[in-house]
């Protein structure tokens, strides 16, 4: 019987490479994105490798949807659930659009969420599975400008604790990935160039990370942070009082928006 791996937000940036990376491996890819991402090009090169490709389009925004995907989802044996999909940005929170804001908690902790807990029973009667939950190196640290995008990581982290420990029995091993900034499309790159220079060594290619992250998975490490700049950056913001570490990456972000 062939192992099925689902990979939220698979049409562009790190689901996509993390999706080359386990059909390398053998897996069977579930893909899920938005509609009009072009995710049925992207399952036909994936064929081209001789691998089995499903997806589903939708907008895991809406709860009525993230129970339809995962009906869909569950109709194969999965032994790998890959929780990519959210989204983030930096905006003044006094101007901040509504939806904005209502976005980026359906995707990164709503969905995250009932995706999760609708997949692990099907994930569970697998003799090895894995979860791989993807935070941020903003989980560290609360930042002004971006507000909602940390605290929402930082729920996936504590998620992800909470259960490895429910989950400690079973034959299910939990890992989160903390990347640091990313280039996945040309808008947060432009981002990215605006910040300190320090933050661009931080900068890991996207198919680096994939490989990072799936090699972490399946030797079972809970914590997993790409890059040697971003591990020191993780050692510093721990060290750091948090007042101060919230002020020094608010003006950073801050100039990123001027």
């Amino acid at each position: 019987m062939q192992n099925y791996a689902v990979i939220t937000g698979a049409s562009q940036g790190l689901g996509k490479e993390i999706a080359w990376e386990l059909a390398a491996k053998g897996y069977a890819i579930l893909l899920t994105s938005l509609p009009n991402e072009n995710i049925s090009s992207f399952a036909d090169e994936l064929r081209q490798k001789d691998t089995t490709v499903h997806y589903f389009e939708t907008d895991l925004s809406i709860k009525e949807n993230i129970i339809k995907f995962s009906e869909w989802a569950n109709q194969f044996p999965i032994s790998v659930l890959i929780n990519n999909v959210g989204c983030g940005g930096s905006e003044n929170i006094t101007t901040a659009n509504i939806d904005y804001i209502y976005t980026i908690i359906q995707l990164n902790i709503t969905a995250f969420s009932l995706i999760t807990r609708l997949l692990i029973p099907n994930l569970i009667k697998n003799s090895s599975s894995y979860i791989l939950n993807i935070s941020s190196m903003a989980a560290f640290s609360p930042i002004g400008y971006k507000t909602v995008y940390p605290a929402s990581k930082k729920f996936i982290q504590y998620f992800s604790i909470g259960l490895q420990e429910e989950l400690k029995n079973e034959n299910v091993s939990i890992s989160v990935a903390y990347p640091g900034p990313m280039k996945t499309n040309k808008n947060v790159s432009e981002r990215i160039k605006k910040q300190s220079r320090f933050v661009n060594l931080g900068v890991v290619d996207l198919n680096t990370v994939a490989k990072i992250c799936i090699r972490g998975l399946f030797k079972n490490k809970r914590t997993i942070i790409p890059g040697k700049i971003n591990k020191l950056s993780r050692i510093i913001l721990k060290l750091l009082p948090k007042n101060i570490k919230t002020e020094i990456l608010s003006k950073a972000i801050k100039k990123e928006l001027s």
